[in-house]
């Protein structure tokens, strides 16, 4: 299991969206036990998902590397027709220095885990815009940490005012190279934008330039 130290507690400064995967998930489990697996948190991704009842609890789950820096951001979504949800998230694993946050968890954790939790921010500042597709989010709190040894380590996200709505969260810090990731770009441009209920009929082209141009990229990238 994780051990976690060197932790930057949560912090709300701007956001890098550059080379994040976007994911659209169905239902997590709300426990540690049927947690949504995912491969790794060390790539960069935009998990967009929705809280759909009051008191829903979302777990995605991960098994990381020891000495992996694990790092997770609240981006809330600016959305045509509202909807918006603003959740509080934590990262929660074994051994972690931060163990009162613990408390503030919809769930219990086994014996040896502990979380730091991000919660809620009070003020939403000045909104940010993905440069590729053109939805805006208010950047949240985030939190940057790294685990001792290899292990489960677990996202939750819930709201503590039992909020309904939309949100999303960045986790990652590795881009992708992988030539696939760009070629998909004009897809993940179409999902973001109807996702935020945003005419998807304009700026095709541009969409397409920016995918060509980060193959050729990630093409040159292996060559060296």
């Amino acid at each position: 299991m994780s051990s976690l130290s060197q932790t930057n507690l949560p912090t709300i400064p701007g956001a890098d969206l550059a080379g994040s995967r976007p994911i659209f998930p169905g239902l997590p489990g709300g426990k540690l036990a049927n947690g949504l697996p995912l491969d790794d948190f060390a790539k960069k991704r935009l998990i967009f998902n929705h809280l759909g009842t009051p008191g829903q609890v979302h777990i995605y789950r991960a098994d990381c590397a020891a000495g992996e820096r694990l790092r997770a951001q609240l981006l809330v979504p600016v959305l045509t027709r509202g909807g918006t949800a603003v959740p509080a998230f934590a990262l929660i694993g074994q051994s972690l220095p931060y163990s009162a946050d613990a408390q503030q968890l919809p769930i219990e954790l086994p014996k040896g885990y502990s979380a730091i939790v991000a919660p809620p921010p009070s003020k939403l500042l000045q909104p940010i815009e993905d440069v590729l597709t053109r939805a805006r989010y208010y950047p949240g709190p985030v939190i940057d940490t790294r685990t001792l040894v290899g292990g489960r380590f677990y996202l939750a996200v819930w709201s503590p005012q039992n909020q309904m709505g939309k949100y999303a969260i960045q986790t990652g810090h590795r881009w992708p190279l992988a030539v696939t990731y760009w070629a998909s770009i004009p897809y993940f441009w179409w999902q973001i934008r109807g996702w935020f209920g945003l005419d998807r009929s304009g700026a095709v082209g541009t969409v397409v330039g920016v995918a060509l141009a980060g193959l050729m990229a990630a093409w040159l990238l292996k060559k060296k």
